[in-house]
C-alpha cells in the first residue's frame, strides 16, 4: 500500500520538461556551403542547383526501400503545393533517390506519382558530397544558394513549422 501510494505521488510529480514543446527537427547544416548537385531526373533531364538560385530548395534525399522517406512525401507535395501557391514557383523540391537502379525508381514512380522532380544518384555522388548520414535527410537551400537547415529523419512537410520556416526563407532577398 506504500509503494502505491509512493508511484502515485512521483507520477502527480511530472518532469519539468514533460510540458515543454517538442524539440525543432530544423538544425542548422553543418556547413553554409552548399555542396554540388547535378543530376539527371528521372526523364533524363540535368538538374543542376545552380539553376534553382532565386528560389528556395528542398533537397531531400530518400530511398524506394526507406518506409519513413516514402511516407513523407505527400507531404512535402502538400507544402510545394501551398508555397507555390503564395510564391509563385519560387519553392521547388528536388527529390535525390540513394543508389537505386533508375529502372527501380520509375516503377515506384508508377506506384506513387509524385509532382517534383526526382532526381538519381546511382553513384552517390551526391551522397559523398552532401553526407547525410541516413534516410531520409533533407536539406534546405535559401533563395541566395546557402545551405540553411538540415532535417534529419521523416517529418511532416505540411506542418505549420516547416511552413513558417520556407515562408520565412522565400520572404529573405536573394542576394
Amino acid at each position: 500500500c506504500a509503494g502505491l501510494v509512493l508511484a502515485v505521488a512521483l507520477s502527480a510529480l511530472a518532469p519539468a520538461d514533460a510540458a515543454a514543446p517538442a524539440k525543432s527537427k530544423f538544425a542548422p547544416p553543418p556547413a553554409t556551403i552548399t555542396p554540388a548537385l547535378e543530376l539527371r531526373h528521372t526523364a533524363g533531364r540535368l538538374h543542376p542547383l545552380s539553376d534553382y538560385r532565386g528560389r528556395v530548395v528542398l533537397v531531400n534525399f530518400w530511398a524506394t526501400w526507406c518506409e519513413p522517406c516514402r511516407d513523407e512525401m505527400p507531404s512535402m507535395e502538400r507544402l510545394q503545393q501551398r508555397m507555390n501557391a503564395v510564391a509563385k514557383g519560387r519553392f521547388v523540391v528536388l527529390a535525390v533517390n540513394q543508389a537505386e537502379s533508375e529502372a527501380r525508381v520509375a516503377a515506384f514512380l508508377q506506384k506513387q506519382p509524385l509532382d517534383f522532380p526526382v532526381l538519381l544518384d546511382p553513384f552517390s555522388e551526391a551522397w559523398r558530397a552532401w553526407k547525410p548520414g541516413l534516410l531520409p535527410a533533407s536539406y534546405l537551400v535559401g533563395a541566395d544558394g546557402r545551405l540553411r537547415y538540415r532535417v534529419l529523419g521523416e517529418l511532416d512537410w505540411s506542418g505549420a513549422e516547416a511552413e513558417a520556416i520556407v515562408r520565412r526563407l522565400l520572404n529573405e532577398p536573394a542576394r
